[in-house]
């Protein structure tokens, strides 16, 4: 039994003609010029599978190297000599092309679920394991940032601030037990009529938006909102997604220094991150619940709703964000009104 290829010794590039015998017990590796005359020790011998038409390749103990010339024959050989057929995990899914297609299959199956479900269940589990106080200090730490790069000091009329502040604390009473909330006040030209709940409870209202509401009624809703972000853990939630999501980006394309700068921005501005549909039609139950339980109507903040979409005329892109989620306002406005 023998095959026939290219012998390459060690240390040098040039090939020569060459085969590998099998007689008598032994193994043999020769030239066609006989120059070239060496004992094989199987166990000492590597084999390198092809990839596709690509030749087998044998690595012998000396450093020597045995291309062959055709593949069947070399299949044909390690079998005689009893030598294990190393198949390449290339080489073998090139020959199965339905093992091909169902990787393919289950490769967009995880593109599509790992995104939408896994990701979010785990990052939800790992948010709920947070100590509070880490994130009230990721909260106040952002808070900081913004008040450095957005926000000047509130002017709103410290009677109006009180009153604001006394409503929050009393619906934050009835549905937060183990987790504290604060109402911060502040002045933005750049972000204007707005408010958002950051991690621990830190709640920023604008006074653009309450000059905009002028019903403070109106005002209570949005807060009850926030609440209902606060009250189910959305800001925790949305980041630690996020940041997942940036490590499994940055794993799959290796980029350890585009996640750390990804970090870096995603932790200095929360405000940026937006809510899911999901967490604005959470927010919207609960916050409606919570009105309700305080004795508020939701009525006001549906009107407030229609005000400021009725306002934006055809230029609706400058709504304010926490009015620009995905539900609809036709929709969260239908919501607020229905029994």
């Amino acid at each position: 039994m023998e095959i026939s290829g290219k012998l390459y010794l060690s240390g040098q590039s040039k090939s020569l003609p060459a085969v590998l015998l099998g007689f008598n017990g032994g193994f043999w590796l020769q030239s066609n010029s006989k120059e070239i005359n060496l004992e094989v020790h199987l166990d000492k011998m590597v084999i390198q599978a092809p990839v596709g038409s690509l030749p087998y390749k044998i690595l012998l103990a000396e450093g020597h190297l045995f291309e062959a010339e055709n593949n069947q024959e070399t299949k044909e050989f390690l079998e005689f000599c009893e030598k294990p057929n190393a198949e390449s995990w290339l080489g073998y899914l090139e020959q199965k092309k339905t093992v091909i297609f169902i990787g393919i299959i289950i490769m967009a199956a995880l593109v599509i679920t790992v995104p939408k479900y896994i990701l979010p269940w785990a990052g939800d589990q790992m948010a709920n394991w947070i100590p509070h106080n880490w994130l009230m200090m990721a909260g106040d730490k952002t808070l900081a940032i913004l008040d450095e790069s957005f926000f000047s000091p509130s002017e709103l009329a410290l009677q109006d601030q009180e009153k604001l502040t006394h409503e929050f604390n009393r619906m934050a009473s009835l549905v937060l037990k183990d987790q504290r909330a604060k109402l911060v006040f502040r002045q933005s030209e750049e972000i204007g009529p707005n408010a958002f709940a950051l991690p621990g409870g830190v709640v920023v209202l604008t006074d653009e938006l309450v000059e905009i509401a002028e019903d403070q009624a109106g005002v209570i809703g949005v807060l009850a909102h926030e609440l209902g972000h606060v009250h189910l853990k959305h800001p925790a939630r949305r980041l630690v997604r996020s940041l997942m999501a940036l490590a499994l980006v940055s794993l799959i394309f290796d980029d350890a220094a585009t996640f750390a700068e990804e970090l870096a921005a995603v932790s200095g501005s929360l405000i940026s991150l937006a809510y899911t549909r999901e967490f604005e039609e959470e927010a919207d139950r609960a916050g409606k619940e919570i009105l309700i339980r305080a004795g508020f109507s939701p009525i006001p903040l549906a009107n407030l709703l229609q005000k400021l979409s009725d306002g934006c005329q055809e230029n609706c892109s400058q709504l304010p964000e926490w009015l620009t989620t995905h539900p609809s306002v036709p929709s969260r406005i239908e919501f607020l009104l229905s029994e």
